[in-house]
């Protein structure tokens, strides 16, 4: 991540500034009466931040994060809704966009060249308290700003403890390698090329771009669909013009995805003159996109290697990109109970909105199943779950010692520990595709393993199921917890 190579040596021998210590107890308070207040102040007075681009991140060891926590992110979120809300103060693009469509802001492509980032850590202490810093670091001079800085320190609500367990990615880096955008981000991902293709086109520009209006899908282009919403983006934004007729065509803008590592791609899109001795030049950007119903290539082999069988390969490592696990907060985290006396387990879901829950397991070295109450009916299972309230399935964990369970945000083909999975769906028409989709799992509905879809069945499985979650983003919601045992 290009944000993150740059401040790696930025941390030097210098020390961390003093900042002035809070004695307010409530973290909440603390942030609206003091801290917030003090950030806009300093960003208008403080002689450092005049006509200077800031944005505001979260920092894990004063180095700025990508994948952060709830709580973390919202105490982020608010310094940075009130920054916007400072007249005078100016946002980096990626974070203070509010031009979507009509014509490019003059300030659109300054808001670019980011100087300062206004940073925020959360950390635990030892003595279990939690304690919370901002600090601005200079990105050109490399070191913090002097004078800047405030503290505090105390005791977490429940709520606030509970959200900073759940593990949130910063939407800000989103296209960098770290945070690549998923298939159901098309609309973000033709909005960020766009953006940076249009302040490419508008300077100094004196040639016109005409491009057509349908745009022709290329050989390799995965998301021709998005190439289509960049030239509608770059249009609306006065950076180039589209046209029906083909004599008036003076560029081809094209898109492809490259891939990286496994279902990780760096999507290019391309703006290419159809005269190569004209005036116009070639211009391209990219990001980085997951492509979850991508197949990797298989391997070149040689002759003599054809002849002899190749041995069996794990496939442990190998994971399928689902995407919105914890992002829109239908449900959260999933947890193992147990109970008493009968040595069974529960699975715990909480459920935030009205919703329609599916029990999924992958048992290790047996796997994926749908799970089904004791009656063991043909088609899948589904719980009907209130805003609130707290659902419980029994799960079959089969255990003679001590279980440790963490949470996953993966989906592995071939795991090494029982993983359980619950999804919540609030849209009932999603909630039938998703339904008739599990129907296709073998069901578990006993304490005795039943083999489940394993193998090309099982990815092939796990890529429609990628594909049906992106297409109903808004409405899909999914949490897993991994169960080990220790002895």
């Amino acid at each position: 991540m290009k944000r993150t190579l740059l401040v790696i040596a930025i941390i030097i021998a210098q020390g961390i500034p003093a900042t002035a210590q809070s004695r307010e107890k409530s973290l909440d308070r603390w942030l609206e009466r003091d801290l917030v207040p003090f950030v806009q102040q300093q960003l208008v007075v403080h002689p450092r931040f005049k006509n200077e681009t800031v944005m505001f991140v979260v920092l894990k060891d004063n180095v700025p994060a990508a994948a952060s926590n709830a709580l973390a992110l919202s105490l982020r979120d608010r310094l940075l809704d009130a920054a916007v809300d400072t007249k005078g103060v100016s946002i980096g693009w990626q974070q203070g966009r509010g031009n979507n469509g009509g014509a490019l802001r003059s300030d659109d492509c300054e808001n670019d060249a980011v100087h300062y980032y206004i940073g925020i850590e959360l950390t635990q202490n030892l003595d279990a308290s939690y304690s919370v810093s901002i600090r601005a670091l200079d990105l050109e001079d490399r070191n913090w700003v002097t004078g800047f800085g405030r503290s505090w320190r105390g005791e977490l609500t429940t709520s606030e403890r509970q959200a900073m367990r759940q593990a949130r990615i910063d939407q800000t880096f989103l296209g960098e390698r770290d945070v690549p955008f998923n298939v159901s981000q098309t609309d973000l991902l033709a909005a960020q090329l766009a953006h940076r293709l249009s302040c490419r086109l508008l300077q100094g520009r004196e040639d016109e771009y005409v491009v057509a209006t349908s745009a022709v899908p290329v050989d390799g282009d995965e998301l021709s669909g998005a190439v289509q919403l960049i030239s509608n983006n770059l249009a609306s934004r006065e950076a180039l013009q589209l046209t029906n007729s083909a004599d008036q065509v003076t560029a081809e803008l094209q898109g492809k995805a490259h891939p990286i590592d496994g279902n990780l791609y760096q999507y290019w899109v391309t703006l290419t003159p159809r005269d190569p001795n004209g005036d116009l030049d070639a211009l391209s950007s990219s990001a980085y996109i997951e492509l979850p119903w991508q197949e990797t290539a298989p391997p070149v082999t040689t002759a003599a290697a054809d002849k002899l069988p190749a041995p069996p390969q794990r496939d442990s490592g190998a994971t399928i990109s689902i995407p919105n696990a914890g992002n829109d907060a239908l449900l959260g985290p999933v947890r193992i109970m147990h109970t008493t006396g009968d040595g069974k387990s529960l699975l715990r879901a909480d459920s935030r909105s009205d919703s329609i829950v599916f029990f999924l397991a992958h048992h290790a070295n047996h796997g994926l199943v749908r799970l089904a109450d004791a009656d063991c009916r043909e088609r899948t299972v589904a719980r009907i779950a209130r805003s609130d309230e707290a659902l419980y399935f029994p799960v079959p964990i089969a255990t003679t010692g001590n279980s440790r369970a963490t949470e996953t945000y993966e989906w592995l083909l071939e795991p090494d520990t029982d993983t359980y999975y619950a999804i919540a769906v609030t849209d009932p028409r999603s909630a039938r595709q998703i339904a008739n989709h599990i129907d296709q799992l073998p069901v578990r509905c006993s304490e005795f393993v039943r083999p489940g879809l394993q193998g090309a069945a099982l990815r092939e499985w796990l890529n429609q199921f990628a594909m049906l979650t992106a297409r109903s983003a808004k409405h899909v919601d999914w949490r897993a917890v991994r169960v080990r045992d220790v002895m």
